[in-house]
């Protein structure tokens, strides 16, 4: 299948506009409609709703947007893994959450970057789930994560703990007062939100919710609040007295780990590159 018909397919996607996704593309509209026209007529299958002011995937589309994001990825890497200079002997991908980047995975890459300089790196910053589908599809040699996969072949490591501590920006504030209104919740996988749960089981909705330490510190810094965050990624701010640790909240305690193929091409080299991590 032509990667271009996928690219484009997964554009018209993202934007919901044939105009918008050629001006993306640099390329016309008239070819846009004609490749979506065309993987159409391929699958037998019509991939978009068109309506006078509005374009939505149907039901056929919704499965294709899965599976062509999946496809691109595998074809870059057996493109890249067949174009291997001479220099770049051996090729790793890895996947990691974006809290895990921002606490120890970008010293490690910069760390095996110097120490490996025949190793070729694709590194991603991905969700959970991603992560996961990734190495469940062999389409990452090593992915970082806070929940263990169960996945068939793929061992898991436990490679650091991650004491999170409760910060605000105002000083003096209680955990009850904290968790109240401003408290900014942040989804660090199934484990911290059991113990969450079971620490503040009277506390109100949060009216923010995200997915990364480095949005929720953000908006701390800009509009104030509460949140738990990794300890090292605060402490330059408390030193500052620009957040304040919750004294009375409890810290809770965060395990990294790294899943890999057992038997996977690169397996001898992962277990020297873990070795890093210490």
């Amino acid at each position: 299948m032509d990667t271009q018909l996928l690219k484009t397919f997964l554009e018209v996607s993202r934007l919901r506009n044939f105009g918008k996704a050629a001006e993306s593309l640099c390329v016309s509209p008239s070819t846009v409609s004609a490749r979506i026209r065309q993987l159409e007529t391929q699958l037998g299958l019509s991939l978009f709703s068109r309506g006078h002011h509005h374009i939505g995937l149907t039901p056929a589309g919704e499965r294709m947007e899965r599976h062509a994001r999946f496809l691109l990825d595998a074809w870059e890497r057996a493109y890249e893994d067949t174009a291997l200079s001479e220099r770049h002997q051996r090729r790793l991908v890895v996947a990691g959450v974006a809290s895990l980047w921002d606490i120890f995975l970008q010293d490690w890459l910069a760390t095996i970057y110097r120490a490996y300089p025949t190793l070729g790196v694709r590194a991603e910053e991905s969700t959970p789930l991603r992560v996961v589908e990734k190495l469940e599809r062999n389409m990452v040699d090593v992915g970082f994560l806070y929940d263990t996969p169960r996945i068939s072949g793929v061992g898991v490591e436990e490679v650091a703990t991650i004491p999170l501590v409760m910060v605000s920006s105002q000083p003096d504030r209680s955990a009850e007062q904290a968790v109240g209104e401003g408290y900014i919740r942040v989804e660090w996988g199934t484990a911290f939100a059991s113990i969450h749960e079971s620490s503040f089981p009277q506390r109100q909705l949060a009216r923010g919710r995200v997915n990364s330490g480095r949005i929720a510190l953000g908006l701390l810094l800009e509009c104030g609040g509460a949140a738990y965050l990794p300890q090292d990624i605060v402490a330059p701010w408390c030193d500052r007295q620009r957040l304040f640790v919750v004294k009375d909240a409890p810290v809770i305690e965060l395990k990294a780990y790294v899943a890999y193929h057992w038997h996977g091409e690169h397996r001898e080299l992962i277990g020297e590159l873990i070795e890093h991590l210490g």
